[in-house]
């Protein structure tokens, strides 16, 4: 006699997988929304990973984690490079000079693991910190979630706030063609 598995069906976010650069204040509007709400969600798994006391393991989620965080968000804004393939030739040349512009290092971008890790290499000092507060019973668990909610909160706000920037900045190139 076989023993079913329950089947978990995979989380349904409200990030669309194709969507436009966001022009209109009320479409930006609902795009931040998800997108902070989406953040919110996956830090909130960080944290949790973060209680787990074994070293390492929240590194693995969150590489993950931040992987999917930052290509989910590209995809909402119209940032991803399969959106940004899309357009005109002229609309991609702009939107890649306002990512420049910007600063981002992630719109525009197939965001992969070993990119994740860089990044997260940059940020050691909170990597470091998590993993030490593991050794420190109960406390210490408690204070590597905090950490590991507030660096991914961080990272992801930052992002949104990038594409924003930039679909901002292409919303006003494209009135001034228009007009």
């Amino acid at each position: 006699m076989t023993t079913k598995l329950p089947v978990v069906r995979k989380e349904q976010e409200n990030v669309r997988e194709s969507r436009q650069i966001p022009t209109e204040d009320d479409d930006l509007e609902a795009a931040i929304q998800r997108c902070k709400k989406l953040v919110t969600k996956r830090a909130l798994y960080s944290a949790g990973a973060s209680l787990v006391p074994m070293p390492g393991v929240n590194i693995t989620v969150d590489v993950a984690l931040m992987a999917s965080i930052l290509n989910s968000v590209n995809s909402e804004f119209g940032l991803s490079p399969r959106e940004i393939e899309r357009l005109s030739t002229d609309q991609r040349l702009q939107v890649f000079a306002m990512i420049t512009a910007v600063g981002s290092s992630w719109a525009g971008k197939y965001i992969t693991a070993p990119l994740v890790t860089a990044v997260l290499k940059k940020l050691s000092v909170q990597i470091t910190a998590t993993q030490v507060a593991k050794f420190v019973p109960i406390l210490g668990q408690v204070a590597g979630a905090g950490i590991s909610f507030a660096a991914m909160k961080f990272i992801g706000n930052k992002h949104i706030e990038d594409c924003v920037r930039i679909s901002r900045l292409f919303s006003q190139a494209k009135s001034k063609e228009q007009a």
